[in-house]
């Protein structure tokens, strides 16, 4: 009791500033993830100290064994510059770190061995008296050295236009070599505690801030993009209205040419069922995504004549599917499967219901590889991955290719609702 009687005395101000700390880190963990938490590593250094500093009065008090003392020195030599490295690799915008760990690791070999009575750091009396070892000064050159780095990283950061965030590093640097030289010289004792906290504290603090702002940023960013996005939304409504009131109009002009006319008339069609088709965001009936198919068929039918015939075999129409999941493999069926042969041949469109399941096909009696270029073959897998990946994402549904002697099947299989 007696012994967190003068941790709490003699340790308050340290104790209060890593309380608040942690209710900074507490209420700021969800946007700095990353940071968060080689502070909280160095906040438990921090408070590691000042218990171990308590180690040294009750092995005086109660004449405890020296190899306790050796052991807290050793540890104390340790997270003091660990705390500074963990702050450096805050900052540090390189990608070997390593180079900077490697004095630690170094250090703390010295340390451990130390540890065992071999005074070449530091050493204890009989009595408990302190004395330093040939290689006392590698502990404070060590956090000399990691002040620099913190330093040199301010110093860049400035120059580099970070001008908060450069400020508050040469800050910590600043305060952390004064309070090591001041208690070198015996004219400042008992503050590095304290120091070290408020310092993790205010860094802590500005990296939040900034978190919170970058936040804001991308929101307002966001924020603008959904406005484009509903431009570029209302644009698009408006561009198919023109180009289907275009037609009518050219349309009504070719009344004397019934080829002409019909060809006209079967266009617009295609195109007024394909733009509602894409600014549908939800599912729409089979019965919807088949008036796709049979207006992009008529229009293909303009150029194939003959030589494309198509069979259907519909047993079932009343399910949901993505639009424009059925019309891409049509498509693909009479480009690559039937028209890159000279007498054409036969698309087979069917749906029935299976074991709970809605199985939609569709085949062609071609190879599909007689004459495809490999332009062709790339823009086909890219519709066939995209009516995948929505069929899986709206309707759980799956998409199989099935390529034979014979001809490609495309089978879309989806849960009956």
């Amino acid at each position: 009791m007696e012994f967190i009687k003068n941790i709490l005395s003699e340790n308050y101000v340290t104790i209060m500033l890593l309380i608040a700390f942690a209710l900074l880190i507490r209420t700021n963990r969800s946007i700095c993830r990353k940071e968060t938490k080689l502070f909280t590593l160095a906040m438990a250094m921090t408070m590691g100290i000042a218990v171990l500093d308590q180690i040294e009065k009750w092995c005086d008090m109660y004449d405890k064994p020296v190899w306790i003392l050796y052991v807290k020195s050793a540890l104390v030599y340790a997270i003091y510059p660990s705390i500074l490295l963990l702050v450096a690799l805050v900052s540090l915008r390189i990608k070997k770190r390593f180079i900077f760990v490697l004095p630690l690791l170094i250090n703390t070999v010295l340390l451990a061995i130390n540890a065992f009575g071999i005074d070449i750091v530091y050493g204890y009396h009989a009595d408990h008296g302190y004395f330093g070892g040939p290689l006392n000064f590698v502990p404070v050159l060590l956090m000399l050295f990691y002040e620099i780095v913190i330093s040199v990283s301010g110093i860049r950061m400035l120059k580099d236009g970070i001008r908060q965030r450069g400020l508050v590093l040469l800050f910590i640097a600043a305060i952390t070599f004064m309070t090591v030289l001041f208690e070198l010289i015996n004219l400042v004792i008992g503050y590095t505690d304290e120091i070290c906290a408020l310092g993790l504290l205010v860094y802590f603090r500005y990296i939040s801030s900034e978190y919170q702002e970058n936040m804001k940023d991308q929101l307002y960013q966001a924020k603008l993009e959904a406005e484009r996005s509903k431009n570029d939304y209302l644009m698009a409504q408006i561009q198919p209205h023109f180009i289907n009131n275009s037609l009518m109009a050219i349309r009504a002009r070719c009344i004397k040419y019934p080829e002409i006319y019909e060809s006209i008339t079967k266009f617009s069609k295609y195109l007024r069922t394909h733009f509602d088709a894409m600014n549908a965001s939800n599912l729409i009936t089979f019965e919807k995504e088949m008036d796709n198919v049979e207006a992009y068929l008529d229009l293909e039918r303009e150029k194939y004549g003959e030589r494309l015939r198509v069979e259907y075999d519909i047993e079932c129409d009343q399910f949901l599917v993505p639009a424009l999941s059925v019309q891409p493999l049509v498509e693909n069926a009479v480009r690559h499967g039937i028209g890159t042969y000279d007498q054409g041949g036969t698309v087979h469109i069917s749906s029935r219901k299976n074991s709970g399941k809605i199985i939609v096909e569709v085949a062609d009696d071609g190879s599909g590889k007689s004459s495809m270029t490999q332009q062709q073959q790339k823009r086909k897998g890219i519709g066939i991955e995209n009516v995948r990946s929505r069929l899986r994402s709206m309707r759980n549904g799956e998409l199989e290719i099935i390529s034979g002697e014979h001809g490609t099947t495309a089978k879309i299989i989806i849960d009956e609702e």
